[in-house]
């Protein structure tokens, strides 16, 4: 019966090192995940400006900002810089398309195309965009424009 006593109580306390160590684990990847959301939240946003509802977007030099433009890349449709890379004092860096909903592209979930620029030069810059299937060439794509003031 002693012996009976003796493993039950070693087993708990094998039980209590085990889920001892996965709490502190545990807390320590909690704090590491709001370390992560701390530099998210600190980091200053990119300037920006919407497509069809922004009609300018204020800068500085050599400071990076973004156009973004809704749309839905799964129906064949995107949105195109139609200048280029560099433009009189703006450069294209980077484009992107960001689902709304999900991590991955999924059939008809709308997203976000990301366009960075970094501004080279002071002045009022003229970024214009188009929404187009690439292989319909009798369809007149939608356009819009955005102006750019660079301090």
């Amino acid at each position: 019966m002693k012996e009976y006593w003796m493993v039950a109580l070693c087993l708990l306390a094998v039980v209590a090192i085990v889920c001892g160590c996965a709490a502190k684990k545990k807390q320590t990847d909690d704090i590491s995940k709001t370390d992560d959301v701390k530099k998210k939240v600190e980091e200053p946003p990119l300037p920006s400006a919407v497509l069809g509802r922004d009609k300018e977007v204020h800068v500085h030099v050599a400071e990076e900002f973004v156009i973004l433009a809704d749309g839905n890349i799964t129906t064949g449709f995107s949105w195109y810089y139609c200048g280029k890379d560099t433009v009189d004092g703006v450069e294209l860096k980077r484009n992107d398309y960001v689902t709304k909903e999900t991590s991955r592209i999924v059939s008809g979930a709308p997203g976000v195309f990301q366009f960075v620029f970094e501004a080279k030069k002071a002045g009022r810059h003229e970024l214009t965009f188009e929404y187009k299937r690439p292989w319909e060439k009798d369809v007149e794509p939608t356009v819009n424009t955005i102006q750019v003031v660079v301090e």
